[in-house]
């Protein structure tokens, strides 16, 4: 079997979007802790979030965020107090002074380390697990042989991007407040637009405090690939995405996984067309093939290159 995941925000996407496809759900936006209705912002919002995913019979992570300072760590530690005793399956962290604080707070909870976190190698998710971590997010720069390398030799288990938008740099200021000079006045409804910064045949989208790559990362010709290599522990980066974004891939996915565990062989173009119906610039394997992270290849191009 695999878990299929992805980060909800907050409330208004927990309820209104068709999340049937997930596995797991971790709360809380790790860009922007002013994001509305952050779930990894107020202890209030986070137990009626937590008590709306275990109703709904997943997983549900919490989601810190990814870069505090010092004066973050006040309202940080009060979330995690308030969070003892919710029915929580873990904890994401990007920093290692939250790693030590949620140990000191919550306990032996499983910890995962998110894609900030910057792990690159297995040796560092050796070190990591020391310290209670059970999960990570190797690079968005790695290479599929070099992320199942870490797999293999680190006593962790590897979460696999499947689709979406690479999450690229992060700011502790917002860009669209930076730009404008002005606070939006729908916050929500900024992020969720995002904004694009292109250059010639190129784009990236800005969601605020973060970066993310302007194709989407696409796996879809690959699942029998990452399977047969005993991966099955999947995401899917929605953050700044619309609810028939989120629902499209996940479903997707969830059909494609399902074909390629049981060894079918289906025609992937009608699935990529709809993964296409929701992408704004087009599609990409990301780095896991040692290309620029702009390139699409088909499973057929990639063998004429091996």
């Amino acid at each position: 079997m695999f878990e299929l995941s992805t980060h909800i925000p907050g409330p208004k996407q927990l309820h209104e979007i068709d999340l049937s496809a997930y596995d797991a759900l971790y709360l809380g936006d790790y860009t922007c802790p002013l994001y509305p209705g952050n779930f990894s912002r107020h202890i209030e919002t986070l137990t009626s979030g937590v008590e709306r995913v275990k109703s709904l019979g997943k997983k549900c992570y919490l989601s810190l965020y990814a870069i505090p300072k010092d004066s973050d760590l006040v309202w940080i530690k009060e979330l995690l107090q308030g969070a003892r005793g919710l029915p929580l399956d873990g904890v994401e962290v990007h920093n290692m002074g939250l790693l030590r604080m949620v140990r000191e707070i919550l306990g032996d909870i499983p910890i995962h380390l998110g894609v900030f976190g910057n792990l690159y190698t297995h040796e560092t998710a050796r070190v990591l697990q020391a310290y209670g971590v059970e999960r990570v997010f190797p690079n968005a720069e790695l290479s599929l042989e070099e992320l199942i390398y870490i797999r293999d030799h680190s006593p962790v288990q590897v979460i696999v991007p499947l689709h979406g938008k690479i999450p690229l740099a992060i700011s502790g200021t917002c860009f669209v407040t930076d730009y404008t000079g002005q606070v939006p006045l729908h916050c929500e409804e900024s992020c969720s637009q995002g904004h694009w910064l292109t250059h010639e045949e190129w784009e990236l989208k800005s969601i605020g405090r973060a970066n993310l790559s302007g194709k989407d990362l696409c796996m879809l010709e690959y699942l029998d690939r990452l399977v047969q290599s005993d991966l099955n522990l999947f995401y899917i980066y929605t953050l700044g995405e619309t609810g028939a974004y989120v629902e499209t891939a996940g479903r997707v996915y969830r059909e494609a996984l399902y074909k390629a565990q049981s060894g079918e062989e289906c025609a992937a173009e009608p699935w990529l067309d709809q993964l296409r119906s929701v992408s704004h610039s087009g599609l990409c394997n990301g780095f896991y093939f040692g290309v620029s992270g702009q390139e699409y290849l088909s499973p057929q191009a990639l063998s004429q290159t091996a």
